[in-house]
This record gives structure tokens, C-alpha cells and sequence, in this order.
């Protein structure tokens, strides 16, 4: 992956600020074009983190994978089975009598991180069959362990588990239209686009960015994944991933720094003008 220079004066404010973390937290950004990929800054990138909502992406590229394969079609019809999890999403309480079709399941997953809708997606595919197509695809270090909600499995510490550098990375490859198809990137951009929850990286951006991701959150953990491109102007992923904390209020404080230090990196913007500001 190439290196800019230009990048090494954010690079050493972001080392400062990370450095004051009490808490786990990964932070993982490229410059993006169709052809190549600039490491803007990278911190812990390797290190996994429970995934939370953030493992409807990869699910995603499963079913994306397996409508490439002829094992599934995006107009296939699935009968709702699985129990209502509860937490965000709002098809449980939507007619549940008639079926959904894959493609609608997963504009619920995705547009408003809807558990059930991703939790009868794993029903539909299991769990092992998920896990090897995400294997085969390269993501060793992302695992697919558990459906949504399911606490008593959380419990026991099996998890779902995602990397900052495996999820960057397909972003990087949906950006290039490489990741399953050409035609399978630009679906799982359109539905990243569809994500209606945007309050960690997103937040002191300008209303002109333009954002293609998921975030992800439970007790103690907060994640973001995201396509950022600025208005007139370049393409970057940004990923910040943060856990252990006592109090949400920590980590939606250094994603939001973290967000417009790169933000204002990659515009332009002046140093200590906020990316928001009018």
C-alpha cells in the first residue's frame, strides 16, 4: 500500500490524541481510488474487536458472494422463523405472515441495522457456510459466531469478531468494484448508502460529505465503518473501532476527533477549522 508524505503531520496528531486513550480503540483510514490505496493512518488495525452491529456488513458480502455462486437469489422468498431479538430494526413489528425476499431483508439490515432481518439471514445461510465464504474471500480474522441479541450465547464469550484492517479492506474493494463482482460492489454500496445511523465519524462532518457504511454498538463497545468523499473531491474509508470504555459519551468523543482530524487531512480544510463549521 503506498504512503504520502503529506499525511505525516496527522499522522503524529493522531498518535497524540490516541495516545491518551484509557481504552481499546482502532483507527484505520486510506485514501481510495479505483486503482489504488494510500495509507492516510493506521493504529491497532489488527487488533479484533467484538463486532456488534458492525457484522451486518460482512454478512452482506456473504449473501452478495452467494447470489454470485447460484446459491441464493436477491428475489428469494424466506418466511420469517427467528424470534423477535428486539434491540434496532423494526421488522418485528411489520406482518410477519408473508414472506421477505433476500433483497428486502437486507435493505432492513442494512438501512436500519434491523436484527431480525439479519439474524433470519444467518438462519437462512448458517453459521459455518457464512464463515467459509468470508474465509475464502480472504477475511481470516472476521468470524461470524452468533445471531444478534443472542446474550446467552455472549455470555458463554463467543462473540461475532471484526478487525479494522479486514473491514477497511472491503471497503476499499467495494470502492474499487472488485469485491465479488462489479455489479455485487455496487449493490452493497447502495445499500451502505441506505444506513440511516450515523452519529460516531459522521458527526462533525459537513452536511456536503457523502457517506457509504454501518456502524455498530452495544454495552462498553462502538464501532464505524466508513466510505467518506468529500464534496468535489476525493474518497476515504475511515474505521474506528473502540470498546472498554465506562461511558459511550469517551468513545463518541475521540471518533468524533478522529473523524475531522482526517476529514480536515484529506479536504484540506484549514488546521483548527472544524469540518462542520459553516
Amino acid at each position: 500500500m503506498n504512503q504520502d508524505t503529506r499525511y505525516l503531520p496527522v499522522q503524529k496528531a493522531l498518535r497524540g490524541v490516541l495516545a491518551t486513550v484509557a481504552f481499546p480503540c482502532a483507527v484505520h483510514a486510506e485514501l481510495l481510488s479505483t486503482e489504488d490505496r494510500c495509507l492516510i493512518f493506521s493504529q491497532n488495525s489488527n487488533l479484533p474487536f467484538g463486532a456488534a452491529s458492525i457484522i451486518k456488513l460482512p454478512l452482506l458480502v456473504c449473501v452478495a458472494q452467494l447470489v454470485e455462486l447460484g446459491e441464493l437469489a436477491w428475489d428469494r422468498a424466506i418466511r420469517l422463523t427467528v424470534a423477535a431479538p428486539h434491540g434496532t430494526g423494526l421488522l418485528e413489528y411489520l406482518d410477519k405472515s408473508g414472506p421477505w425476499s433476500v433483497q428486502d431483508l437486507c435493505i432492513m439490515m442494512m438501512g436500519v441495522s434491523d436484527n431480525m432481518a439479519c439474524n433470519q439471514l444467518i438462519e437462512e445461510i448458517g453459521i459455518e457456510r457464512l464463515n467459509d465464504v468470508l474465509h475464502d474471500l480472504g477475511y481470516e480474522a472476521t468470524s461470524i459466531r452468533r445471531q444478534m441479541m443472542d446474550r446467552e450465547t455472549l455470555a458463554r464469550g463467543i462473540d461475532n469478531s471484526v478487525t479494522a484492517a479486514d473491514i477497511a479492506d472491503m471497503l476499499a474493494r467495494l470502492h474499487a468494484h472488485r469485491l465479488v463482482s462489479n455489479a455485487a460492489s455496487e449493490r452493497i454500496l447502495g445499500y451502505l448508502r441506505m444506513n440511516q445511523l450515523r452519529d460516531l465519524v459522521a458527526w462533525p462532518l459537513p452536511g456536503s460529505a457523502a457517506l457509504a457504511g454501518k456502524t455498530g454498538g452495544m454495552s462498553g463497545s462502538l464501532l464505524d465503518a466508513e466510505l467518506i468523499t468529500v464534496s468535489g473531491g476525493p474518497t476515504y474509508s475511515l474505521c474506528v473501532f473502540a470498546s472498554g470504555f465506562e461511558r459511550a459519551a469517551q468513545a463518541k468523543r475521540v471518533m468524533a476527533e478522529v473523524s475531522e482530524m482526517i476529514y480536515s487531512a484529506v479536504s484540506g480544510s484549514r488546521s483548527g477549522e472544524r469540518a462542520g463549521s459553516a
